[in-house]
């Protein structure tokens, strides 16, 4: 019984420890007030409320933790912040989330990359929300939050998916508040800002995997192609231009200036005869 026990917790713990979550930074209308670094987008939950907070609730008491792939503008501040959270059942059912996770998506600043669960996050974003899971309240829910987002304040909302249908509904309540959020940006002249936190257990890294390996492959047919028919790569192309041009345009800068030495006029030093006629007659 206890060997049992052990081995459920011991199950728990890993699936915990193997969930990942993405955090997508969505910027509209103005623009200009996140700025993206070299950094990696790894971080921690720590980090990204660290974000959020100089983000939104710029203080000394706020200080976003160094070494992130986001910062926000010095100069440029956004006129409003919401941090929407999905997790549970069928995230990877929600087309337009998924999209926006994705590397050069439209209106997607950056992204954060963060083991462990998204509702954590949202707790330490704010410790009152709560996690709304009735389907029919997402579009209520979604539409009351970014009408509280146009005061300035940063708002936070949490929805739990509980299957696949719910999964799809709320992906198209997203849809229509992304549409509302963007619109009243451009109109107004005014920077919105929505931090998408979504709870992707695997789906990007393997995502990335599947593209590495599509690389690779492409990149060793290439590579046996070459061989096979004895063409040269692009890079040996490169490489044999260089050194090739490089040689010519030594060449000929020898032989020019040889020439010219060759061409000179022989003279008289003057400045030698005349210090040694000086000399002579002291």
């Amino acid at each position: 019984m206890k060997s049992i026990l052990s081995l459920g917790i011991a199950a728990i713990t890993v699936a915990a420890a193997s969930a990942e979550t993405t955090i997508a930074v969505l910027e509209f209308g103005k623009g200009g007030s996140v700025r993206r670094t070299s950094a990696s987008d790894e971080s921690t939950p720590t980090g990204v409320v660290s974000f959020f907070n100089a983000m939104h609730r710029p203080s000394k008491s706020h200080r976003q933790q160094a070494g992130m792939s986001l910062v926000p503008d010095i100069f440029n501040r956004a006129d409003a912040g919401i941090v929407v959270g999905f997790h549970g059942v069928g995230v990877e059912s929600m087309a337009t989330a998924m999209k926006l996770i994705n590397e050069g998506a439209a209106d997607v600043v950056g992204h954060f990359s963060v083991t462990g669960s998204g509702a954590d996050i949202i707790k330490h974003v704010s410790k009152d929300v709560e996690a709304v899971s009735e389907k029919d309240e997402f579009e209520r829910r979604l539409h009351s939050t970014a009408e509280k987002a146009f005061e300035g304040e940063l708002q936070v909302v949490s929805l739990s998916l509980t299957d696949e249908t719910a999964a799809i509904e709320a992906d198209k309540q997203l849809q229509r508040m992304l549409r509302t959020l963007k619109t009243k940006a451009e109109q107004n002249g005014k920077t919105f800002i929505v931090h998408l936190v979504l709870d992707t257990p695997s789906y990007r890294r393997r995502l990335e995997d599947i593209n590495k390996n599509q690389d690779d492959a492409v990149n060793q047919a290439a590579a046996s192609s070459s061989y096979y028919y004895g063409q040269k790569t692009m890079v040996e192309i490169q490489n044999f231009n260089v050194i090739a041009w490089t040689a010519v345009g030594l060449v000929v800068l020898v032989f020019f200036v040889m020439s010219n030495f060759i061409a000179m006029p022989l003279m008289p030093d003057t400045l030698l005869h005349g210090e040694a006629a000086k000399i002579g007659t002291d």
